[in-house]
């Protein structure tokens, strides 16, 4: 190597390490129903997140509509923090078009869905790594999910916002 490459190099290693330990903007998880099916039918997700962004998360799903009676699902979601604490929603999502509710794609009965779930900020101490647990609240509705997505993306947080 000459000495004329060598500062190039140098400055091409420095940009790969910290190019590399920075956090991707948005993360797209997907948890298949055959896996769901050996934990009991819950989707499981682990989300790694900080107090230096904002999180946008959205819940998505592949459903064979032609398998649930109704215009809606209904989930429940478990979501452990860092430190330990547990909270529990239930969700009860249409599966017709309309304000926030994306039908992504589908053919003939089977379509991916898009729902918003949640924007927020992680406070300090409950920065780190998540789980999130998400149950269809009918077992008899298992059938109907190819499986069960979860995204989330991280701007950064400016104080007033």
């Amino acid at each position: 190597m000459t000495a004329s490459n060598k500062p190039i190099l140098l400055l091409l290693l420095a940009f790969a390490l910290t190019a590399g330990c920075s956090k991707p903007a948005g993360d797209y998880l997907f948890v298949s129903a055959e896996k769901a099916r050996t934990q009991g039918g819950t989707y499981e997700f682990h989300l790694s997140l900080d107090s230096l962004h904002t999180y946008t998360t959205d819940l998505a799903a592949r459903i064979v509509t032609s398998k649930v009676p109704t215009q809606e699902i209904s989930l429940d979601v478990h979501i452990t923090a860092p430190d330990g604490t547990t909270s529990i929603e239930r969700l009860t999502l249409s599966l017709q078009e309309s304000p926030g509710v994306q039908r992504i794609a589908g053919n003939g009965s089977v379509t991916d869905f898009r729902w918003p779930w949640h924007t927020s900020r992680i406070d300090g101490p409950r920065a780190g790594r998540w789980q999130v647990r998400i149950t269809p609240t009918d077992a008899a509705l298992s059938d109907a999910f190819y499986g069960i997505g979860l995204s989330y993306e991280g701007k950064p947080w400016e104080k007033g916002n």
